[in-house]
């Protein structure tokens, strides 16, 4: 019993301590931050809960098999922490997906379950096992709907960042994909609890497990702090492009091609030779449409521009040259190369080394070995 007490006030106390770091997470000011500014706020509330939750568990939890209320707490403090947790990852990619009406209709659906829940399980008998199983059901349902709307939103979300930058942003929201599926092994894990009533061993790694995650989970809203401000910016850029009339964008679609001033043709091939010259291309902070003004044409244009004169895409034109680029520094052997896909542009490692070996028929560091004989 001891022992237990002594985890449970440990990782409460590992809880508290991290609330106390959010605090001090500052996020821009900027109106596409707002939501998560929001979330990182809940995220806060969320932490002191769960931090006064375990020292509620360490006084309900008995040597035998957690008591029925004890699994009700379990099930409700579970419900609103996937929640928060979905919202948080959702905010992070689909930032006006997670409205404050979303939070509080879904809160106010968790709470009017929650006392269903207690009320049959304080009516005794059977109705205990009733009120359990409909805790469980609830909660298995709500793990699923929140599994949809993550995978809608990621999906929506790739999408747009891959037409925004064109090219493949899967790493780029790897971090908060993790941390969604994290905090869904975190739900299943107290599932299975409340579900095989496991005992005291079983409850202390399920806390170790969980503590591990918000410790992870903080890790990675710093991490987004830092690194991701493209994420909400292309974001926001798309968002403001949805909002044109219909009339904005059949206009837009219209555009005369090029081709009817040579003048705009010839301005756009000179533009791109000096773009390549000054080597802009291992650059990935920039969208498309930022590139296209640096060249002094629009995304649609360079579009046309690229499928009907160059006979390509964009994407395969910049992927090409980041290769070229790639063969240049790995023929100099003071550059590592684990270091090489950074150098070109290329975000994640182990994309750069599939797009090598497809091109060249085999991986960067063979290809430097065949240049050294």
């Amino acid at each position: 019993m001891m022992g237990f007490n002594f985890l449970d006030i440990f990782a409460s106390a590992v809880v508290f301590t991290l609330a106390i770091v959010l605090t001090f997470v500052k996020m821009p000011d900027g109106e596409h931050w707002r939501a998560i500014r929001r979330m990182n706020k809940l995220l806060i509330i969320c932490y002191i809960v769960m931090g006064i939750s375990n020292i509620v568990t360490a006084i309900l939890m008995g040597n035998d098999s957690p008591s029925p209320i004890m699994m009700v707490s379990i099930l409700v403090v579970s419900m609103y922490q996937a929640m928060l947790f979905t919202a948080t990852c959702v905010v992070f990619i689909y930032p006006k997906k997670i409205s404050v009406s979303w939070l509080i209709i879904n809160a106010v659906v968790i709470a009017i379950i929650s006392v269903g829940i207690v009320t049959l399980v304080c009516m005794k008998g059977n109705f205990v096992e009733v009120g359990i199983w409909t805790g469980i059901i609830a909660y298995a349902a709500e793990l699923a709907y929140y599994c949809r709307l993550f995978s809608n939103s990621y999906k929506n979300s790739l999408r747009k960042l891959e037409e925004n930058f064109d090219e493949d942003m899967r790493d780029s929201l790897r971090l908060v994909k993790n941390s969604f599926i994290g905090a869904l092994a975190v739900g299943i894990c107290a599932l299975m609890f409340v579900i095989f009533r496991l005992g005291i061993i079983c409850y202390n790694t399920f806390t170790c497990i969980y503590v591990v995650y918000y410790v992870y989970l903080v890790i990675s809203v710093i991490n987004y702090r830092i690194e991701s401000g493209y994420i909400i910016k292309a974001i926001a850029s798309d968002e403001k492009a949805s909002d044109k009339s219909p009339d904005n964008e059949n206009i837009e679609a219209e555009l005369p091609p090029l081709a009817i001033n040579p003048d705009a043709e010839t301005q756009l091939s000179d533009a791109l030779d000096k773009w390549v010259k000054e080597k802009q291309y291992v650059r990935n902070d920039q969208t498309v449409e930022e590139i296209a003004t640096e060249l002094g044409t629009t995304h649609t244009m360079l579009k046309w521009y690229f499928t009907n004169r160059m006979h390509t895409t964009f994407r395969t034109w910049r992927q090409n040259l980041r290769l070229m680029e790639a063969k240049r520094l790995l023929s100099d052997e003071n550059i590592p190369t684990s270091a090489i896909h950074k150098l070109i542009g290329v975000a994640d490692k182990s994309n750069f080394h599939k797009l090598f070996r497809k091109q060249e028929g085999m991986t960067p560091q063979e290809y430097r070995d065949k240049l050294k004989h």
